[in-house]
């Protein structure tokens, strides 16, 4: 069993340790990079593409276009000719409800 899965174990409330050194290291540092990696993707936008929007919707092309106009979407963004939704806004944007029986699907 390595200090991992004994630190994530329920099956003893007490324990007592011998670590070596390197032992120690190695899991301080999986953990930093464990950290890095989760805070990386929780800060890092990603986005949709105006087809995985049309996908995600169930919508046309037009609608996707008169849901905007309305406000009822984020504006897009457009990188290298490509248009991009920024997901966290998307997500706030379905949350409010206005697209009535419409979910956000994970």
């Amino acid at each position: 069993m390595d200090l991992h899965s004994i630190i994530y174990s329920d099956e003893a409330p007490k324990i007592q340790l011998v670590v070596n050194a390197k032992d120690l290291r190695d899991f301080a540092e999986s953990m930093i990079a464990w950290g890095m990696k989760t805070i990386k993707e929780r800060d890092e936008p990603t986005y949709y593409t105006r087809e995985e929007m049309l996908k995600l919707l169930h919508i046309t092309d037009p609608t996707l276009l008169e849901y905007r106009k309305k406000g009822l979407l984020p504006e897009p963004i457009k990188i290298d000719g490509k248009v991009l939704y920024n997901k966290a806004e998307v997500r706030e944007a379905l949350n409010k409800n206005k697209f009535g029986k419409l979910r956000f699907k994970k």
